[in-house]
């Protein structure tokens, strides 16, 4: 009530309406829209996750979509493709090894050697899922778990840090699978399209964080790949 006090008689409406907009922040925060989810599945036999062959970053193929919505081969899960620019497989799988190897916790057998190895049996066992032959590649390579990801839409920011005319928007989503029997070990999804203060009060905090700036593709990647890797199994 005394919050309430102050602003009635604060002399500078503008002020008292920034105010008034924090407290309902601070109130409605939690009901904000998550842009990021992960899963953590439970398994018969748990594993100790060390090493970890990366497969390349793919950009989910528009040809196989069915009123612009792909199911995922590895978790069936569907989701709705958006504009993926040129290289965008590219930043993400950079940022997301990056950050993998930040945690210092894991052995990465990188996407390259991981393909390669992909592509010969891929080609030997022509009628495994996907995750079946995932979890050969991984054997072979003496990994514990493989990690298997898309992106699905990837915008650039136009215009500047300051002030722009399209805000960046990134959606992409990782899987970790064992590969023992091909299961999975933990998902993890990212999407977002970067909104202003002004359109979106429930984004206060990351507006803070941000500094106030329209961030670029690569880094809302960054962002997404930072929050996934903190529930990543063995990363902590």
């Amino acid at each position: 009530m005394g919050t309430l006090f102050i602003l009635l008689k604060a002399r500078r409406p503008a002020v008292a309406c920034l105010l008034v907009a924090v407290i309902l922040s601070v109130f409605l925060i939690g009901c904000a829209p998550h842009n990021l989810s992960t899963k953590t599945y439970a398994l018969d036999e748990p594993i100790n996750v060390h090493r970890i062959a990366v497969f390349p970053i793919q950009k989910l193929d528009s040809d196989d979509a069915v009123d612009n919505t792909v199911r995922c081969e590895v978790c069936g899960a569907v989701v709705t493709l958006g504009s993926v620019e040129p290289q965008a497989e590219r930043v993400v799988e950079e940022v997301v090894l990056s950050r993998l190897e930040k945690t210092g916790k894991f052995e990465i057998v990188p996407p390259e050697r991981t393909q390669g190895v992909y592509q010969r049996i891929s080609s030997n066992f022509l009628k495994d899922s996907l995750k079946g032959s995932l979890s050969k590649v991984g054997r072979e390579l003496g990994a514990d778990a493989i990690l298997y990801g898309h992106v699905y839409r990837f915008r650039e920011r136009k215009g500047y840090a300051y002030g722009t005319d399209q805000a960046a928007s990134v959606a992409f989503a990782l899987h970790l699978i064992d590969v023992r029997d091909g299961s999975l070990i933990w998902r993890g999804k990212f999407d977002k399209t970067q909104t202003s203060l002004m359109e979106n009060i429930f984004q206060l905090f990351a507006f803070y964080k941000e500094r106030g700036r329209w961030l670029t593709a690569r880094e809302l990647t960054d962002e997404g790949a930072a929050g996934m890797i903190e529930t990543f199994p063995g990363a902590n």
